[in-house]
């Protein structure tokens, strides 16, 4: 393999900030494997870039007029709850500078034929549509676009499933499964769009019949529903169920015994396994703990909703906490080899479409913890 070091001094940079892409990276870690003197590079331009100098080179920067550069590309969500304002900003700020940074100390250079390499045969986790008959179908297979199945035909694209019912009298019950490092969209027969996080599931019908609309989900996902007045909208989950009209809002059932509902528009009535029932409004959710029951909080939209962009923001947040969001976005799994560090809080954000070791880097700087990735295995100590 050809040695170019300004192309690889570039590639090394934006692997650390995260910046770089898929392609880019597989050919990166070919090279610091099968190479040497590109071992050498990665060793030591990590040791650099991860020192106090660099550090005091993002600490000297302007946040301020940093966020006046990047507000107006980021997509406007309502913001409701004016506190997280200062987080969020900060957040996207230093998302910022790690791209300044790698932009502003090294320019883009043609790579050279001969560094053209083979791309990794990944295993990556598949979409599952799990039919009623038993049959499951890989909806991350991009060969087929089309599916025809005896009672509807399924269209597959960039935005995710849509489908055309044949026989309207069929319910078809069906679940979309999505694993770890995933997300999805679906759109259902009534026009309704659901997207789903990592690590969730959506029982539905493929045809809606009777006085109700109802699905069944576990994880977390976003609702906007089609308005249909004659038909309620229910979704139901292990605690709770939700009943709307047609309205915007986001159900999260990730922690064992909670249910939070979040209510972006419209209106929405929640009842608890107690069959207590909670009306919310616009810009507040909706709290359902095992036990005792309902209670309501005002949430940013901006903060809570941001997964839909790939993106988890966390402010004062244990460990132990956050360690379950990189198992579902990045199938990591955390270990803390000194049990204290798991109470610990820290706040930040995760990227989903960054590598682990920028959330890595950033824990070892702001937390002050000892991190190691080791065989899909982060210890933390």
């Amino acid at each position: 393999m050809t040695y170019n070091k300004a192309y690889f001094q570039e590639l090394i940079i934006e692997q650390i900030t995260g910046v770089i892409s898929e392609e880019d990276s597989h050919l990166l870690e070919q090279a610091i494997q099968n190479d040497p003197r590109i071992k050498q590079l990665w060793d030591e331009m990590q040791q650099v870039l991860t020192s106090n100098k660099a550090q005091t080179f993002f600490n000297n920067i302007d946040e301020n007029k940093a966020w006046d550069t990047i507000q107006a590309e980021i997509k406007p969500v309502r913001s409701i709850r004016p506190g997280w304002a200062g987080a969020v900003k900060w957040l996207s700020v230093a998302a910022l500078l790690c791209i300044a940074f790698t932009a502003g100390y090294y320019w883009r250079q043609m790579p050279v034929n001969a560094l053209v390499a083979a791309k990794k045969n990944l295993k990556t986790p598949a979409i599952e549509l799990r039919l009623a008959n038993g049959q499951h179908i890989n909806l991350s297979d991009t060969s087929k676009k089309v599916i025809n199945m005896s009672f509807a035909h399924l269209k597959k694209s960039v935005n995710g499933l849509s489908y055309q019912v044949d026989n309207s009298k069929s319910e078809e019950w069906s679940t979309l499964v999505i694993p770890s490092k995933l997300n999805y969209r679906i759109v259902l027969s009534d026009g309704t769009q659901v997207w789903l996080n990592s690590v969730s599931s959506l029982r539905f019908p493929f045809s809606f019949l009777g006085k109700t609309r109802e699905v069944y989900l576990t994880g977390e996902a976003f609702f906007k529903v089609a308005k249909n007045a004659a038909h309620p909208f229910i979704v139901h989950t292990g605690q709770t169920d939700v009943k709307v009209l047609g309205t915007e809002f986001n159900v999260n059932t990730y922690h064992a015994g909670e249910t939070v509902t979040s209510l972006v528009e419209g209106s929405v009535s929640t009842s608890g396994q107690d069959k207590q029932k909670m009306l919310l409004q616009p810009g507040y959710q909706a709290v359902y703990t095992s036990g005792a029951g309902f209670r309501t909080q005002p949430f940013d939209s901006a903060v809570e909703l941001a997964w839909m962009n790939d993106i988890y923001y966390f402010h004062n947040i244990k460990l132990h906490d956050i360690s379950d969001v990189l198992l579902r976005w990045f199938d990591v799994k955390v270990v803390f080899d000194d049990p204290a560090k798991a109470d610990e809080a820290f706040s930040g954000a995760i990227q989903k479409n960054k590598p682990i070791e920028v959330f890595i880097q950033n824990i070892k700087a702001s937390a002050g913890v000892s991190a190691l990735l080791k065989e899909g295995v982060l210890h933390i100590r």
